[in-house]
Parts: structure tokens; C-alpha cells; sequence
């Protein structure tokens, strides 16, 4: 490609990065409807009781997470690839990502809670392990609620002086267990 579709005046994408966000969401937008997915959710769903106490029917559609193994409605449900689509920040990304976004067979697809697609997610960014990544969601969790002293203390733990090293006793704690 000769012409860059940024950085020219009256472009609407200010840089590299904006146009290839943009890229990925029109990508994503296409993956939301691939039928290879759709028949995914189809067949792997079935009824399960309804977690919603004020919900007026008796059964909702639901699946099983194929990384914690817990069921959950279909809502909470995505459908991950098993070989992650990557990055797209080039253009000579482009063609891979497409591949592995969307050229997909059953086989090449998981459906997972929203919170272990998050963890998979993180996995595949940080380059670090699933298992890591969960401890690592939930030392955030943690932390974020502000309860980090009070959880070391619950764990006869005493806590450091500063954030970040609550935070590195957490971790440790949580890999540890």
C-alpha cells in the first residue's frame, strides 16, 4: 500500500494506532456474527436453572466454562479462540489476524466465562501463564476494593508498609495456596 490512511490532514485516524484500533473493531464486528460461532453457542448451550431469583422463567439458556468448569447463563458465556487472534497493529498483521480471527472450525473455538476469557486475555498479553493470570485478577480485585490489609491480616499475614508490596504479598499468598 502506497498511501498510509493516516497522518494526512483531514485524516480521521491521527496515527498508526487509531486506524488499526479501528481495523480491529470492524474485524470484531464481523466476528460477532461468523456462523462457525453462532453454531458454537447453538450446540454447546442447554437449559439450566435460572440464577435470576426474580426472573420470571423457570430455565434460561446456559453453558458450561471449558477453563473453570462452572455454568453459567449464556449471557456470561464467550466464545474464545484457542489460538488467540493476536495483535494488529501493522499492516503486515493483517493477514494473519484475519486467519486466525476468522478462517476458524469448530474445533479451533472454547466457550468460557466472561471472567476466564478476561484471565486468558491478560494470559495472552502479558505473556504469563493462565494460572498467573487468575492470581493476578484477583490480587487486583483486592486491591481495588481496598481490602488488602484487612486479607493478609485474615491470613496471619502482616502487612507491609506500602501498596505495592501489599500487593506482592497477596500474589505470593495467592500462588502459594
Amino acid at each position: 500500500m502506497s498511501k498510509e490512511p493516516w497522518g494526512y490532514e483531514g485524516s480521521p485516524w491521527k496515527n498508526s494506532t487509531a486506524f488499526f484500533t479501528y481495523l480491529r473493531g470492524c474485524l470484531r464486528k464481523a466476528w460477532s456474527t461468523n456462523p462457525i460461532k453462532l453454531t458454537v453457542l447453538k450446540n454447546r448451550r442447554y437449559q439450566i436453572p435460572n440464577p435470576n431469583p426474580k426472573g420470571n422463567k423457570p430455565t434460561v439458556w446456559g453453558a458450561d466454562c471449558e477453563m473453570c468448569k462452572g455454568v453459567f447463563p449464556l449471557k456470561e458465556i464467550q466464545v474464545d479462540h484457542i489460538v488467540p487472534a493476536g495483535t494488529l497493529s501493522s499492516l503486515e498483521d493483517v493477514p494473519g489476524f484475519v486467519e486466525r480471527l476468522l478462517f476458524v472450525t469448530e474445533d479451533d473455538l472454547r466457550l468460557v466465562c466472561k471472567g476466564c476469557n478476561s484471565a486468558l486475555a491478560l494470559s495472552d498479553k502479558r505473556g504469563i501463564t493462565y494460572e498467573e493470570a487468575i492470581v493476578e485478577k484477583k490480587t487486583i480485585a483486592i486491591v481495588k476494593a481496598k481490602k488488602d490489609k484487612q486479607w493478609l491480616e485474615e491470613r496471619g499475614i502482616l502487612p507491609a508498609p506500602n501498596k505495592t508490596k501489599r500487593r506482592a504479598q497477596i500474589k505470593e499468598a495467592l500462588l502459594n495456596d
